[in-house]
């Protein structure tokens, strides 16, 4: 059974994890929880010292964790993995073209359709356009992708 510390102290942590936007203090409360039930019959302090206690302890945790593998962004990776799944490039293509802000919604439907497997025929065809119309918002909407694409690895 827990004590009425633990109780406290766990029902503060949990409201405290629900109302958090970053993904680091949103871990640091989880393994401050993990000790708290783990070590639910250490009944000395105040709820609120055994919180501070455990949220010390999962810092120290989750530094060393940085120590040991140090975390990097997915643009900084200079090497491709030496297996890649089925796919995989075809979803890297797809979240760059959903989060890329500089394409508008014309651009986006264009090359999202593009990196799916679709040619200007289909798309000429779904959209109702000549075919010289469908090839002409390609090749902008192209222009503007590969201009992205520049100043995304000028930023980097």
């Amino acid at each position: 059974m827990f004590s009425d510390v633990i109780k406290a102290a766990v029902t503060t942590l949990q409201r405290s994890a629900m109302y958090t936007q970053d993904i680091y203090d949103l871990e640091r409360h989880e393994r401050a929880l993990d000790e708290l039930l783990r070590d639910h019959e250490f009944t000395s302090g105040s709820a609120q010292h055994r919180i501070r206690s455990a949220k010390g302890h999962a810092f120290e945790v989750l530094e060393r964790r940085k120590v040991i593998a140090p975390c990097v962004t997915v643009h900084a990776v200079t090497h491709e993995p030496g297996y890649t799944e089925p796919g995989f490039y075809q979803v890297e293509w797809l979240d760059w073209i959903r989060t890329e802000p500089t394409f508008n919604l014309i651009d986006r439907t264009i090359l999202r359709s593009l990196a799916v497997g679709e040619d200007a025929e289909t798309l000429a065809a779904r959209h109702n356009l000549p075919l010289p119309r469908m090839r002409q918002r390609i090749s902008r909407a192209r222009r503007v992708a590969r201009q992205a694409r520049t100043n995304l690895d000028l930023a980097q």
